[in-house]
């Protein structure tokens, strides 16, 4: 094998390896105990060491009194749970709006009418420039733009290179069901994990 093309092989695999540690597939979001209660999914994550993506997807019915999300954020005391003061950034759907928040108050809201027993699919695609600048941001509501304000230029607290969690959140009732989904992809390769 040439030395140029065994660099190649070297950089690919190195890329599947990378990926592998920061790529979670769909699972059922999680169910609270009692109505007034939360429950929340840890996925362990990895950072992206070249441009790629952080995406994740949820499907639910998105109602009047629950709350679905996915906050990413830094394990800070090692326990291996994502704790509400070590969360650095959230989005997905809060009684009535979609939304997106950053650890500072930095908040987006697009109200929405909670449409109680209809499936919705929220999708969510940052694309990162050198696997740390958010260059680019696509988030829909089965297939309709929200945050369309900020697509083109997405605000920096969107995506801190150390993070290394994520959870799924779901508080209320009405998320029976449903799906979400959390994953990372360098330019050019995805692996799902099962």
């Amino acid at each position: 094998m040439t030395g140029n093309r065994l660099q190649k092989v070297v950089r690919w695999v190195l890329a599947v390896i990378s990926v592998t540690a920061f790529a979670a597939s769909a699972v059922p979001l999680p169910q609270p105990e009692w109505v007034d209660a939360g429950a929340c999914t840890n996925v362990a994550l990895s950072a992206l060491s070249a441009s790629g993506v952080l995406s994740f997807s949820l499907s639910f019915a998105p109602g009047p009194s629950n709350n679905v999300e996915v906050a990413f954020g830094s394990d800070i005391d090692g326990n291996g749970s994502l704790s509400p003061d070590e969360r650095r950034m959230e989005a997905g759907w809060d009684r009535g709006a979609w939304f997106m928040r950053g650890a500072e108050g930095e908040t987006l809201v697009q109200s929405a009418q909670p449409s109680e027993g209809v499936t919705r699919d929220f999708k969510w695609a940052l694309r990162l420039r050198g696997g740390r600048v958010p260059s680019r941001l696509s988030a829909t509501v089965d297939g309709t733009p929200l945050f369309s304000e900020v697509a083109s230029v997405p605000p920096g607290w969107l995506y801190e290179p150390d993070w290394n969690i994520a959870c799924v959140i779901v508080r209320g009732a009405g998320v029976d069901g449903g799906m979400g989904e959390v994953k990372a992809a360098i330019d050019g390769t995805l692996l799902k994990l099962r």
